[in-house]
Order: structure tokens, then sequence, then C-alpha cells
């Protein structure tokens, strides 16, 4: 393939050569026509031979005449003698001319046989009317000796004239040859890069449809693994489903479990490969059926299209698809195992969208993986109402402080012997203007997710700390601390501000938090503990026995007070093992010297069932429900005064 700028020059030079010669052509006819046009004037020794001629009958009529004196030889004669002056007159115009005025001998010669054959003129006026005719013939013999030597100039001049003519026309035709030559060579090289660019063209067709191509497919499939990508499976065929009957489609979103710790210790490359393991073992299983497709939407995410009767037949499908992948794959000689969590959604009829069963199978898949992962999740409207919902509450909750929409309810925590107040616990509530009161269970989780739990945290802190001053002085405020408020440091600068502020002492302030806490960095956990507990802050350990290795957290912390979880006094009227277990709780806390409380406390029939057990601080319905400050304010007048801390002290060590 010539290289565009070498063609264009071939070209140039092609045409500057068809141009010169188009030139010379032109030059080239035009002297061949001139000489043509010489060649086709009158041929001067012919016209010479014909003066002879006619000069030879003029004297042959004047002699013929002088000799029979008859009239007709007379009339003849002078009808020659005309015929002789118009052949004078036919040389002084036109080629016969120019050969007269190019050769000087020549013209003299005509100038003396004009001028003689004019001195006779009145003579042949009337010819019978001449007395001396051998005078006339003496007269007009000079006449062909003078018509002889111009026919003789005129005959070497006309050889002359026709080799010249013949010279130019043999050279113009050699030209004519070469041109001819030329053009031929030219053409067939003008040819030959046609051809040649044609063929260009032809390949550069060829190379920019299969580069069209090229990148058809690459807008339409991943580069890794060449499954369909997310933009090719939202356009599938409907007719091969509409086609059959009984048939739905069902779309089917997996997420690989595992694969960010192979990646991680294997590197992308290992990665990679599974990854490409993964789709083919996806496309081997899902493409077997007409309709079926499986594309990857990016990461570790694929979807697949099913062809399906039912909901069974598709969950059943789905379920044979994370069995696959469950089997072990073997790259690069090693064998690594992960697994995959699907979302299932199916179409309603034949009026579908593949991206709306897209969104609907990813968030099943989404909500299965954050429940059960490794297993198949089935959507329902419901799950989408939940998810929209909890979109709405997300960001509404980003201005519910400002509006004052969340505030804090105190419930109050009792001596169980005395019925005494011994504390209040601050709880986060949030009364939506249009969803009304929402459950922390609900928000607390949205704002740790988000982030607004720092927000929340902070505000509910300052309420505590301020409307603690309105209880008695030696109640003190329990309020709870979400782990991620521990992990970002910045609970230290809250809760001293928040203490100087409102001028509150720091023991009357007890800061809650769960067992989770230890489980995502113990060391760090527990320094920002230990700090808080170096301002004066009491710090409990909240939903004690629920979560892990809860043993053994109670030995990397001191702990003020352990608080058993409300599920403990669940059936505790009929199930022993409950009992036996605060009864534990509550010796393994008197020999860390910290104090116990239970929550739930619900019947009269739990209260007397714990006092058995020792148990000296409880909190629940029982005693009174989450209320606003004033409401607990009121409460407080009507229960026993406070015993005071050395009391509780010397209560808790008999006990």
């Amino acid at each position: 393939m010539l290289p565009r700028a070498w063609f264009r020059q071939l070209v140039l030079v092609v045409l500057v050569v068809l141009a010169i010669a188009a030139v010379v052509h032109a030059r080239a006819v035009q002297d061949s026509a001139a000489a043509v046009q010489d060649s086709m004037r009158f041929d001067v020794s012919w016209i010479g031979a014909q003066g002879r001629i006619e000069a030879g009958q003029l004297e042959a009529k004047v002699a013929l005449y002088a000799a029979l004196r008859r009239p007709q030889d007379a009339r003849a004669a002078e009808m020659f003698y005309q015929i002789l002056l118009g052949r004078l007159d036919s040389w002084n115009v036109g080629g016969y001319r120019d050969f007269l005025q190019a050769s000087p001998p020549s013209q003299q010669a005509y100038d003396e046989l004009q001028a003689l054959l004019t001195s006779v003129e009145a003579e042949f006026t009337d010819l019978t009317k001449v007395d001396d005719m051998p005078a006339l013939l003496e007269r007009l013999s000079p006449v062909s000796s003078i018509i002889d030597r111009i026919g003789a100039e005129a005959s070497i001049s006309a050889v002359a004239k026709a080799a010249a003519i013949r010279d130019t026309l043999t050279e113009r035709q050699t030209i004519q040859d070469y041109l001819v030559t030329t053009l031929l060579i030219a053409a067939g090289v003008l040819l030959v890069l046609t051809a040649l660019q044609n063929r260009n063209l032809r390949a550069a067709h060829k190379a920019v449809q299969q580069a069209s191509e090229r990148y058809a497919y690459s807008a339409r499939h991943d580069p890794l693994t060449g499954l369909p990508n997310r933009t090719a499976f939202s356009h599938p065929d409907h007719s091969l489903f509409r086609d059959m009957a009984n048939r739905r489609a069902a779309v089917v979103v997996i997420d690989l479990d595992g694969f960010k710790v192979v990646n991680d210790t294997w590197g992308h490359i290992f990665g990679d490969k599974l990854l490409t393991a993964a789709a083919h073992r996806l496309r081997d299983l899902v493409g077997v059926r007409p309709g079926n497709v499986v594309a990857r939407l990016g990461g570790d995410e694929f979807v697949a299209l099913l062809n399906v009767s039912d909901e069974a037949e598709a969950v059943a499908f789905a379920n044979k698809i994370i069995e696959a992948l469950k089997r072990p794959f073997e790259i690069d000689g090693s064998v690594t195992t992960i697994g995959a969590t699907a979302g299932v959604a199916l179409a309603v009829d034949d009026n579908w969208d593949t991206l709306s069963l897209m969104a609907d199978a990813d968030l099943a898949q989404s909500h299965t993986k954050s429940r059960n992962k490794g297993t198949v999740g089935l959507y329902d409207p419901g799950l989408r109402e939940r998810v929209e919902r909890r979109l709405t509450l997300e960001n509404q909750l980003r201005t519910a402080i400002e509006k004052k929409e969340i505030f804090p309810h105190y419930q109050v925590q009792v001596d169980l012997q005395t019925g005494a107040l011994v504390g209040v616990e601050a709880l986060a509530r949030w009364h939506h203007p249009q969803l009304g009161l929402i459950s922390p269970a609900e928000f607390i989780p949205i704002a740790e997710a988000s982030g607004q739990i720092f927000n929340i945290g902070k505000y509910m802190i300052d309420c505590a700390c301020r409307d603690a001053l309105r209880l008695p002085a030696n109640v003190p405020v329990a309020v709870n601390i979400s782990v991620i408020q521990i992990m970002q440091g910045e609970i230290m600068d809250t809760v001293a501000e928040a203490l100087m502020m409102s001028g509150l002492a720091p023991q009357r302030l007890k800061l809650e938090v769960t067992e989770s806490v230890m489980m995502m960095d113990r060391r760090r956990a527990i320094a920002v503990l230990s700090e808080l507990r170096y301002l004066g802050v009491a710090i409990a350990l909240d939903d004690f026995g629920t979560g892990f290795s809860s043993l053994s957290y109670l030995s990397t912390f001191r702990w003020d007070e352990l608080k058993i979880d409300r599920s403990f006094l669940q059936n505790l009227d009929t199930d022993p093992l409950g009992l036996s277990i605060i009864q534990a709780v509550l010796v393994l806390a008197r020999k860390l010297g910290a104090k116990v409380i239970v929550e739930g406390i619900e019947t009269d029939n739990q209260l007397q069932l714990l006092k058995k057990t020792g148990c000296h601080v409880g909190q629940g319905y029982f005693f009174g429900r989450p209320a606003p400050i004033d409401t607990v304010c009121e409460l407080i007048s009507a229960m026993p005064p406070p015993t005071s801390a050395a009391t509780r002290r010397k209560s808790d060590s008999t006990r």
C-alpha cells in the first residue's frame, strides 16, 4: 500500500506529464495543420506547366491562322490569348504569388511575360485585322521560353517545398508517436495508480468497517470477559419471549462473595482471570436456552436474563448459578473458592423493561447480601417501598435536628429494692411531620451509614447534659454513643464541650457503648474510652451478652456498669436458664467492681424474680416509658427520694 504522500506526488507528476504532453501535442497538431495547408495550396510547377501548354496552343493557333487564314482559327487564337492572360492573373495571387515574391528571377521573368503579352493585346482584339502575322509570331516566340524558366524555377521550388512539408510532417509524426507513447505510458501509470488507490480504498473501507465492527462490539461487550455489557443487556430481543407460550422473563443479578479478598491477596491479574473463569462458567450455564443472556455489569457483578415459566423456576435457576460459582476455580495452578449472592426479579407480563427488572433484582441482591449472604433473594414490591422509605428518611434526617423533629426522651432507672430513682437514660426520638414517630431502631442505623450519627450524637449529649441539671443533683444521665463516633475520635471534644457549656459535673454523665465497639479496632476503642473515663465520665457496656466474646471484653477494659439486654427477660417466668444467666452476670460484675442494670422490666413478676437474684438496678416500661424531660420531672417528684451515692455503694457491697 503506497503512503498517501507518495501517491499524491505520483499523481501530480502524471498530471504534469499529461499537461506537457497536451501542450506539445497541440503544437504538433498546429504545425501539421500548417504543413497540410501548405500542401493543399496550388502546385506552382503544375500551374507553370499549364501555362506552358496554354502558351504553346496560343502559338499553334496563331501559326495555323497565319497559314490558312480561317476565321475560326483567329477566334481560337484570341481565346487562348485571353486564357493565357487569365493564367498570368492567377499567378499573381495565392501560393504562386508567394513563389514569385520568394524568387526574384521568376518575378522578373513574370514581369517580362506580362509586359510582352500586354504589348500584343491590341492585335488579339481582332486578329483578322493583323496583316503581318509572321511578325506577331516572332514577338510571341519568347513566351514559351519565359514560361519554361518560370516553370523550371517553380518545379525546383515545389520539390523543395514538398521536401520541407514531408520533413515537417515526418518530424511532427515522430513527435506525435512519442506523445502517444508518453500518453499511453502516463495513462498506464495512471491506471495502475488508480487501481492501487482503489485497492487502498477497498482496504481502507474494509479496515474502517472492521474497526466499526470492533467498536460496535466493544461498545456492547465487556473487554475482560467478552460477555455483553450493561448497554447490550439493556436491549434484549423481546420477541423470543412473546413467541413462546407460558414463558416469562426473569432477571438475576449475581454478586461474587469473597472476590475482593482474593483480588487484594493474589493481585489484579489473578482477579481478572478469576472473573473471566466465572464469566465462562456463567455463560455455559445460562446460555443453554433461547432468550437467556448473561452480562457483566462491572466489578464482580453479573446479570442474567432468563426465559422461565414461573417464579419457582427462576429461583431454582438462580440457586444453580450460585452452586456453580461455589465450585473451586483453578487459576494458574492455584485453586481458589468464592461464593455468590443473587437477587431475582420476575416480569409480571409481556410489557417488561430490562432496566426496571435489573434495578429490582439488584435491590433484592443487595438486601439479601446484607442479611443472608450466599443465598437467593426474590424481589417483592414491599422491598422497594422499604428502600424508598430509607432514602426518604436519610434525606430528611439531614434537617431533622434543625427542624427540632429529633429530641430526647428519658427513661428512669430505679433501685429495685427501694423503688428510688438512681438515674435516667436519654433516648433519641424522631417525630416526622408526615410519617409520625420513627423508631430509633430504624433511623439510627441510617444515621450511622450516612454519617449523620455525629450530629445526632452531639445533639443528644448536649441535650442530656443540659436537661440533667433539672434532675436531682445525685441522679446521673446515660447517653448511648455509636461505634462510629468512637472510631472517628471526635467524641472527646464533643463530651468535653457539652460538659463545659452546661456546667454538668462529669460524674453525672454516663456513656453507653455496645460490644461491637471492640470488634472493629479494640486498641483504638480502649484508648478513646480510657480518655473519656479520665474526664470523670462513667462508661457502661450496653446489651451485654448479645455479642461475641463478651467475657474477653471484660478483661480488656474497666467497665463501670454492665447492662443486661432485655432478651434475657423473655419467658423469665418459665425459663430458669435466663434467670441463672442474670445471677452469673451479677456475681461476675461484683468481682469486677461493676454495677449491673437489667433492661426491659415490664411486669411485677419479673421485678420480684430479679429482686430475689440480688439485682439492684433496672429499667423498663414497668417503671415508666421514655418521656420528655418535663414528664420525667413530674414522675420523679412522685418517686421515693434518690439514695445518695454512698448509700448505694454500701447497699451494693452487702448484696
